[in-house]
């Protein structure tokens, strides 16, 4: 039961506003052998397929269900790739106004996820989630981030040099920047 209608109507309603967003995770797995590449994943249908655009796989997080969990969930489900490990949260982004008929705001986590080590044969043979997934190829992120749609968008601009940042450390042995699955709970 909801309470809808607060009472007595000549009083200002008190009542707290219902879920106001709606939040998603976006994947980064760099590759275990060349870490200046990342996986990417083209849509089926919708605005990215439109466009062909190469993304990382993403989805919305389910009820109760942790960040974390979401982006090895969309990861195995987009890609099949099993037994991925949420290193922790890379960059997020916020954006207000989404379509109507849903949620007014949206929060979107982009997460590093790393696999385990496992045969070069695995890394090659990606299964594209049936209904959804129309291509998955490993990119080079600074194709990936120079693609004309994110040029548009400072947001995206922002969170692309974050990907860029974090391969940069990586290959340079330095620590990535995240907030880990621990500090989340």
């Amino acid at each position: 039961m909801i309470l809808a209608t607060w009472l007595p109507a000549d009083s200002v309603s008190r009542l707290p506003l219902g879920p106001y967003f709606q939040a998603g995770v976006g994947c980064v797995v760099l590759h275990p052998e060349n870490c200046t590449k990342m996986l990417v994943v083209q849509e089926i249908t919708g605005p990215a397929a439109a466009r062909k655009l190469w993304k990382m796989p993403t989805g919305l997080i389910d009820p109760g269900e942790d960040i974390a969990e979401a982006a090895i969930r969309e990861l195995a489900e987009e890609t099949g790739l099993k037994d991925a490990t949420c290193q922790g949260i890379l960059c997020f982004r916020q954006a207000h106004g989404a379509s109507a008929g849903r949620a007014s705001s949206d929060l979107f986590f982009v997460c590093l996820l790393s696999l385990p080590q496992q045969s070069s044969s695995l890394l090659t043979n990606l299964q594209a989630q049936e209904h959804e997934i129309a291509d998955i190829c490993w990119m080079p992120i600074k194709e990936y981030a120079d693609q004309e749609v994110w040029q548009k968008s400072p947001a995206y601009q922002n969170l692309n040099q974050a990907i860029l940042d974090a391969a940069d450390n990586q290959l340079k042995g330095k620590p990535i920047p995240l907030v880990t699955p621990n500090q989340l709970q």
